[in-house]
């Protein structure tokens, strides 16, 4: 008995041992970033990047894995077949990352304005505009 349920607990771990990676390996996205940008609280230097959905969560990382934020950032609407890009707000000669849209998971997500974010547009604001160039960045 307790040899039966050694064995079927065991290739139940295996089993999703192989299948998590598998599954988390389709919502995989890259995108070569020209610009240092703000992520909430985080800046993040300019480079290549890697985007992954964790079930809920987000990851945004370097490709070399030294620089990275995880975040729970808001539904922003469902996807078109080729809408897979980042969106940032260029306020001044800064960058916030602003939405990312995912054909792969069908869905976009909106990262909230962040506190740094609110004090450059309010001392960039300009007559007749609020200072915010809209700057997008295409995901593979």
């Amino acid at each position: 008995m307790k040899r039966n349920v050694f064995g079927a607990l065991m290739t139940l771990i295996v089993a999703c041992t192989i299948a998590v990676p598998a599954v988390h390996a389709q919502k995989m996205l890259t995108a070569d970033v020209p610009f240092a940008f703000t992520v909430g609280s985080s800046q993040m230097p300019a480079g290549a990047y890697k985007v992954a959905q964790l079930d809920r969560a987000t990851l945004i990382e370097t490709r070399d894995r030294h620089d990275k934020v995880l975040g729970l950032y808001n539904y922003a609407g469902p996807s078109k077949a080729d809408e897979t890009k980042l969106v940032f707000d260029k306020i001044g000669n800064s960058y916030f990352l602003r939405e990312i849209w995912s054909s792969a998971t069908g869905q976009g997500l909106e990262i909230p304005e962040s506190k740094l974010e609110k004090e450059i547009r309010a001392s960039n604001r300009e007559p007749g505009g609020d200072g915010t160039d809209v700057v997008v960045v295409a995901m593979r």
